[in-house]
């Protein structure tokens, strides 16, 4: 076998015709030809297909298990064939979660570099965040009113799976006797049982104090202890009032209910406002993060809510008579939850056989969207007489959304969304981040900023000579250089296939097929692999010719790694660049499935068989209308 070519003998995957073919390996490839002649499926579904599978099964059984394996292609005989990656146009990622930033890993060197040397600015005042020392930490506890009972925690565990029992006996052998785990006080001699696959806090509790002057002394050594178990942060729990005015109870029986959590940080805090912030980190600025999300829509930027005008299509129906179609009529409901109606038509004065366009916009907020702490008398009628209890009515829109959270899929979260729209997030604007992870700026840039700037912007403002480095320092400049020459390459990329328009917070979904497939592309040439043969799916679909020239470019610094870039494609300029060609034909479906040429561009072009060559040659022309 020569090393130096992929051979392939009696390929017959679909219509393909015991097709005998040698191609250069190291070399850029096209196939070409009418459409459903072959030639996808010879390099999808023959090539990459048998090169996935002959990898696939290298690896151990365990492996196996977790990847997708695709059917051996029917052919006799495949050799010299590498690891192959095909990249094609409808593979573009529906997640609503990815972003061009997040899919090119940018996000992720952008996350880092805002963690290290971004500016911190409060949410409240925009004022810069500044470290507190530890006096002014003492301080800050000494200020809350005399005899107030407060817990003194280290946070040493955020939001981290696990059971900790090896981390809770090392504390105990420490001196610590108590903790607050997941917002509940236990005794760390107590035997833990934390289940592993859950995210838990631990906060470990320094001291008990109450707030007097002459704690001063005791409550500096706990500050010093609590900031050097927590890398600089410690959280004081004040009792609630109401709690302070019962009889006093051990801490370790006190749940999480009756204190207020002030947190404290001698990295990051606003003097102003008086007020602590979690020290910047990479998670931070995840909006997949459950530290850096937006808490209101979850980091999606936008919110699934119920439209009154679909909730309600009929308004001249009452609700008696089913003018909520979903809840449905009240005539036709079973006891319990007409009971429940019932009750709150009688608490708030609400006639439920009343058309809905005649009910006061009041009522119709009521039943829609609750009575706040109106308290809700209902009436349960038994035989021996009425049973009366009462409780906060929250609404139907609230009890809905509470449904459609807690259905995955389905049925019913179909039905839920029929009534449904999709709304900007109104707290975070769309940004999808939580306030203090965009009030974070670097050269007087936030994040959001950054990435709400088309590519091309954006690598003038961080390229070497660009805004961004004239505004570090020193420090700055060090902590920041690697993090920035990834940045700029990965950048450089998506220029050379032509994606400078788009933006890094550019939703996945929204991509074509070609943008999709070009980010990938740029992917794989940032990730420097060679000896591997790339399948491509016509990348220059859609594309102005300047942009293709960088296109070619791209797929020929690709080959020029050590690497075998077969593309599916139509282009006469990429066809001129290429290497070799093959040519399907002669026509498609069955009329298709052969090897009608082979070679370089030239021997496409004499060959009298190929109508692809007639069309290159000019022998054949398509006439433009006049």
């Amino acid at each position: 076998m020569d090393s130096e070519s992929i051979i392939i003998r009696g390929a017959r995957e679909h219509n393909l015709r015991n097709v005998h073919l040698e191609l250069p390996r190291n070399s850029l490839i096209v196939f070409t030809g009418v459409s459903g002649s072959g030639k996808s499926s010879l390099a999808f579904d023959t090539l990459y297909a048998e090169g996935q599978r002959r990898y696939v099964e290298s690896l151990s059984s365990y492996a196996r298990q977790f990847l997708g394996q695709l059917p051996k292609p029917d052919v006799d005989y495949l050799g010299g064939l590498s690891p192959a990656i095909s990249i094609q146009q409808k593979t573009a990622a529906r997640n609503p979660r990815s972003t061009v930033g997040t899919i090119t890993e940018i996000h992720d060197f952008l996350r880092v570099l805002y963690a290290r040397i971004g500016q911190g600015y409060c949410p409240q005042c925009n004022r810069p965040i500044t470290a507190q020392s530890r006096e002014q930490i003492i301080n800050r506890i000494l200020a809350l009113p005399a005899g107030t009972r407060v817990l003194i925690l280290a946070p040493v565990v955020r939001g981290q799976k696990g059971e900790f029992k090896d981390y809770c006996a090392d504390m105990l052998k420490r001196g610590f006797v108590r903790a607050r785990i997941d917002g509940k006080v236990v005794r760390l001699a107590d035997e833990l049982r934390l289940d592993r696959r859950i995210k838990h806090d631990i906060e470990i509790i320094i001291d008990r104090l109450t707030v007097e002057a002459k704690i001063r002394t005791r409550l500096a050594e706990a500050v010093e202890q609590a900031l050097g178990l927590a890398n600089g942060s410690l959280i004081v729990a004040v009792e609630n009032q109401e709690e302070q005015a019962k009889e006093r109870r051990p801490a370790d029986a006190a749940p999480a209910s009756e204190y207020s959590d002030i947190l404290l940080s001698a990295h990051y805090a606003c003097l102003h406002c008086d007020k602590s912030y979690e020290p910047p980190s990479p998670q931070m600025f995840s909006f997949n993060s459950p530290l850096g999300m937006c808490l209101h829509c979850d980091g999606l930027g936008m919110q699934y809510t119920f439209d009154p005008e679909l909730l309600i299509p009929d308004p001249s129906k009452s609700f008696y008579e089913g003018a909520i179609p979903i809840v449905g009529p009240l005539k036709g409901m079973g006891r319990w939850r007409k009971h429940i109606f019932e009750g709150v038509g009688k608490t708030l004065g609400i006639d439920l056989k009343t058309p809905w366009r005649n009910l006061p916009a009041q009522q119709q907020n009521w039943l829609l969207h609750g009575a706040g702490d109106t308290h809700i008398t209902y009436e349960w009628k038994m035989r021996s007489g009425v049973w009366k209890h009462g409780g906060k009515w929250e609404g139907i829109v609230p009890q809905l959304l509470a449904s459609f959270k807690k259905t995955a899929a389905g049925p019913r979260r179909l039905q839920l969304e029929k009534y449904m729209r999709v709304l900007r997030c109104p707290a975070c604007d769309g940004k999808r981040l939580n306030p203090q992870a965009r009030s974070v700026r670097v050269a007087g840039k936030t994040l959001i900023e950054a990435e709400a700037e088309t590519i091309g912007d954006l690598a003038a403002w961080i390229s070497e000579d660009g805004p961004l480095e004239a505004k570090l320092d020193a420090v700055q400049t060090h902590i920041a250089e690697e993090l920035l020459k990834e940045i700029r390459a990965r950048l450089k990329f998506l220029l050379d296939v032509g994606l400078h328009y788009l933006t890094l917070d550019r939703p996945a979904p929204t991509l074509s097929g070609g943008e999709a497939q070009r980010i990938r592309l740029a992917g794989q040439i940032g990730s420097g692999l060679v000896g591997v043969l790339y399948i491509l799916d016509e990348p220059s679909i859609g594309l102005h010719p300047r942009d293709n020239e960088r296109l070619l470019r791209s797929l020929e610094r690709l080959r020029d790694m050590g690497n075998t870039v077969l593309v599916v494609e139509h282009d006469e300029e990429t066809m001129r660049a290429a290497d070799h060609i093959v040519d399907f034909g002669p026509g498609p479906g069955v009329r298709g499935g052969e090897v009608v040429a082979s070679g370089r561009f030239a021997d496409i072009v004499r060959n009298e068989q190929s109508l692809t060559g007639q069309f290159l040659s000019g022998k054949q022309r398509i006439e433009t209308p006049r």
